[in-house]
């Protein structure tokens, strides 16, 4: 368990506090919030990457890409503005695929929970749902989200996806800012 936690490699700049007070402070693969993305990845790997979403409006953008310096996971996906030329990150997400059993996933989803819940004074809000991408419903999610103090987000999620959108299913580590959250929650998907 306590490798779960190092490969997660949350991290906390103060020493006194369990909760922690903003998303920065919070790292995956060693890449935070707030940092830019091409401290981490050239232009060209960015434009090659594996997968390239703009969000309703071209408000923000993702790009889902192999990082070959990753000891964890298979994928790693950052969110920017596109239109920032510095591509700083508003949010980033560690996946691991679970193609061929669901049920895995839900195992790893809760030994990482076990661990987390730890880390926090408050534990988790659970929920389940439709993903919204999916506009026929049949994909769905299983989600633990911890709310920091300046309204960012810190997730743990088990993409059940249906197999006619050709999406694998996956467990995802995800960081958000508020201001990107709120874009997600309000206008993305309506």
């Amino acid at each position: 368990m306590k490798k779960i936690i190092l490969i997660i490699i949350l991290i906390f700049t103060s020493q006194s506090s369990i909760k922690a007070d903003d998303i920065s402070e919070f790292e995956i693969e060693g890449m935070s919030i707030g940092d830019s993305a091409l401290d981490y990845f050239t232009k060209k790997q960015l434009n090659n990457a594996m997968e390239i979403l703009n969000y309703k409006n071209n408000r923000y953008r993702y790009y889902f890409l192999n990082y070959s310096k990753s000891k964890t996971y298979e994928g790693i996906q950052i969110t920017v503005k596109p239109e920032d030329k510095n591509f700083i990150i508003y949010g980033i997400d560690g996946h691991i695929s679970y193609s061929k059993n669901i049920k895995d996933c839900y195992k790893k989803k809760k030994e990482v929970k076990k661990e987390i819940d730890n880390l926090f004074v408050a534990n988790g809000l659970d929920d389940t749902g439709s993903h919204p991408m999916d506009k026929t419903g049949e994909s769905k999610y299983s989600r633990t989200s911890y709310e920091l103090d300046d309204g960012a987000l810190v997730e743990i999620i088990c993409y059940d996806m249906s197999k006619k959108i050709k999406k694998v299913d996956r467990f995802a580590i995800t960081l958000k800012t508020k201001e990107f959250l709120n874009f997600l929650t309000y206008e993305a998907y309506k």
